[in-house]
């Protein structure tokens, strides 16, 4: 079926339901990361469900908000502009981004999605002869970044209540090029307060001056645990200290690969030699620069996740099944069973959960926050499959 210029403005339209999920991409990640094989194979995606329930990627399941949405239906006729030549440019959203964090521009780089800013932080700090240290579980591109490159990789397991072991972190940093932190922490949906992260960041730099400590901020907008902190602050003022943040969580635009670095002048600059000339995309941009001045929509869209993860983490706490302290969309619930089984059983019955986490993967399982109604449906098949 084709689609037209005229139809697909008429989607984007605001009020439709189309507008969310068109922009969203959603579920493409997960298909990605569930289907590709080790092999240099071709990727086949499977068709997906018009009524299937995709919670496993962490998406924002209503999508942009209204001024963002508002921003793209005026930007289709930029569509033949480099990012650098539009209204707003990639200059200005380094600008508003700068102005909302307390920053100057020279502190901010901007990425396709965070995710160019967790390679670039690896390609500028690790070599063959300098090391990345980071945790297990946690978000895993900086680990196969390094291996890629040639660089090792060492790895300290998380503590028992599933928060980054700091302690550990801090006595193994000494020599590493780069320290990987995920705060909060991607699987397992914790958090560690400003002040504890604050103190890392310290004994780390006297333990070991010359390491780099990258803090990935993705799930930021969605703490509420009010002893949190964003490290953004301090990593202005400290070399060798970066913030990584993104569009594609709480504001709801994963399909369009906007995500952004902040740090100290120096800091960014060598981050900055590793950036694509045009590392975002017009409309991306635009949609982003109206979504930061939009902060009512992050606010409801906290609140909403909260209220629907509320409900959810009930639902397994009253079947005797421990979920650990989300400060995310998302939650990690032992289920005390392979998580392979588990995800297939729900996959029957139209709901996609987490992938594997090593090396919790033969107990727990990584499920995301869709809508109340979502959720509703979807407990009702966890019921079924875990028989309770």
């Amino acid at each position: 079926m084709s689609l037209s210029r005229r139809a697909l403005m008429g989607g984007l339209g605001s009020g439709t339901s189309l507008s969310s999920a068109f922009v969203c991409a959603r579920g493409r990640e997960a298909l990605v990361a569930e289907h590709l094989a080790e092999a240099d194979e071709p990727l086949v995606v499977p068709p997906v469900a018009a009524d299937e329930i995709r919670i496993s990627s962490n998406e924002n399941p209503l999508g942009p908000g209204p001024k963002a949405l508002e921003a793209l239906r005026g930007a289709f006729e930029l569509g033949n502009r480099y990012p650098t030549n539009t209204s707003p440019s990639m200059a200005d959203l380094r600008a508003i981004l700068a102005e909302s964090t307390g920053a100057q521009p020279a502190n901010v780089v901007l990425g396709a999605g965070s995710g160019e800013i967790l390679k670039n932080g690896v390609h500028a700090f690790t070599s063959p002869s300098r090391y990345l240290l980071t945790a297990t579980p946690t978000y895993g591109q900086p680990a196969r970044v390094a291996r890629y490159l040639g660089a090792e990789v060492r790895e300290v397991p998380i503590d028992s209540d599933g928060r980054l072991d700091l302690d550990a972190m801090a006595e193994a940093a000494q020599g590493a090029g780069l320290v990987f932190v995920c705060n909060p922490n991607n699987p397992t949906s914790t958090v560690h307060s400003g002040d504890a992260i604050a103190a890392f960041v310290a004994e780390v730099h006297r333990r070991s001056p010359d390491t780099a400590i990258h803090i990935d901020e993705a799930y930021h907008e969605y703490v509420t645990d009010p002893a949190y902190r964003s490290a953004v602050e301090l990593a202005l003022d400290t070399p060798n200290l970066f913030v990584s943040r993104t569009f594609s969580k709480a504001y709801g635009m994963a399909g369009m690969r906007i995500g952004y670095g902040v740090g100290h002048q120096d800091t960014i600059a060598k981050l900055r030699r590793y950036a694509l000339t045009f590392n975002t995309n017009s409309l991306g941009q635009i949609a982003a620069h109206a979504a930061v001045q939009d902060p009512g929509f992050v606010s409801s869209e906290r609140a909403r996740n909260s209220e629907v993860k509320k409900m959810t983490v009930e639902f397994f706490e009253r079947a005797g099944y421990g979920v650990m302290n989300s400060q995310t969309n998302f939650i990690f619930v032992d289920i005390r069973r392979p998580a392979a089984g588990f995800r297939d059983a729900c996959r029957e019955h139209g709901v996609r959960v987490g992938r594997d986490f090593p090396p919790l993967e033969k107990t727990h399982c990584r499920i995301s926050i869709g809508t109340m109604a979502e959720m509703e449906r979807a407990t009702e098949v966890f019921g079924q499959v875990l028989e309770v």
